[in-house]
């Protein structure tokens, strides 16, 4: 948690994203990224992140098509 009068760090994600050309999505797990040492997550964590994407890149054909509307 951030109070509102702090600063507070960033990812890598949001720099990388400014620069690709092309919609992105940061995302993840603070077990995986150790930009805090106030993040903290449990053990399932990593099974249910896992699942999520694995769901998430087998529907993403789809995904990508239904936001890609030209």
């Amino acid at each position: 948690m951030v109070r509102n009068d702090m600063g507070c760090g960033s990812t890598i994600g949001p720099i990388l994203a400014s620069g690709v050309g092309m919609p992105t999505v940061d995302c993840g797990i603070a077990q995986l990224y150790t930009h805090s040492v106030r993040e903290i997550c449990g053990k399932e964590d990593v099974d249910i992140a896992y699942k999520h994407f694995k769901a998430f890149y087998q529907s993403f054909s789809s995904i990508d098509r239904k936001l890609n509307v030209d």
